[in-house]
């Protein structure tokens, strides 16, 4: 029984662990493109201020993977001209569920990026960090 028991566990590991070899694999599958048009003058296409005086970046993900994916987990990073962190932001897709091909928007927002930080935003990196196969 417990020798059941053990290779029953072993395999539960065994397939969750692919799984989340395939998850990793599939983050890289999802292309992400800021929105371009500018809504703010001055401000670099795909950002704009809230009316909390947050920064935000908007854009899209496309699933570019073979499998219906969903929700997908954007993060960012708004940072200096010296490459220092002024903030950080994640946030996931409406849609639960993505279809091959299909695009979904999202919106970060840096809730420590306001007032005169935002002038000291020179660049933004955002990456997919989450990519789940949709149920």
């Amino acid at each position: 029984m417990k020798a059941r028991l053990a290779w029953l566990i072993a395999g539960l590991m065994v397939v969750h662990g692919v799984s989340l070899a395939l998850a990793a694999n599939l983050a890289e599958k999802v292309k992400v493109e800021l929105e371009s048009t500018e809504r703010h003058a001055g401000m670099e296409p795909g950002t704009y201020v809230c009316a909390a005086g947050h920064l935000h970046v908007r854009g899209t993900v496309q699933n570019l993977a073979d499998v219906p994916l969903g929700p997908i987990k954007v993060a960012g990073r708004a940072l200096d001209s010296a490459g220092k962190v002024l903030g950080t932001a994640t946030a996931s897709t409406e849609q639960r569920k993505l279809s091959p091909g299909a695009k979904a928007g999202f919106d970060l927002e840096f809730v420590t990026v306001t007032g005169p930080r935002i002038q000291q935003v020179k660049k933004h990196e955002i990456k997919v960090v989450d990519a789940p196969v949709a149920r």
